[in-house]
């Protein structure tokens, strides 16, 4: 038996969020800190790329790791 699929492509953000110190009382309540897509330049953009293929791989060998030490 053949079984082929396409995958989707992954969805790509329109923002993207900054790491920011916590904040308390009505500072929370904001919305979180983050810059659109746009205003990155191309080199931020390739860097930013880069670190979403890292993140995704890490993620990847996670998921592998965790299904290999499942009892059976």
């Amino acid at each position: 038996m053949e079984y082929k699929v396409r995958l989707s492509p992954p969805s790509m953000p329109n923002y993207i969020s900054i790491d920011s110190p916590p904040r308390t009382g009505a500072e929370s309540m904001q919305e979180s800190y983050r810059i659109k897509v746009c205003e990155l330049t191309n080199d931020e953009a390739e860097q930013y790329g880069e670190l979403m293929k890292q993140a995704f791989i890490k993620h990847h060998k996670e998921h592998i790791a965790r299904e290999q030490n499942k009892p059976t």
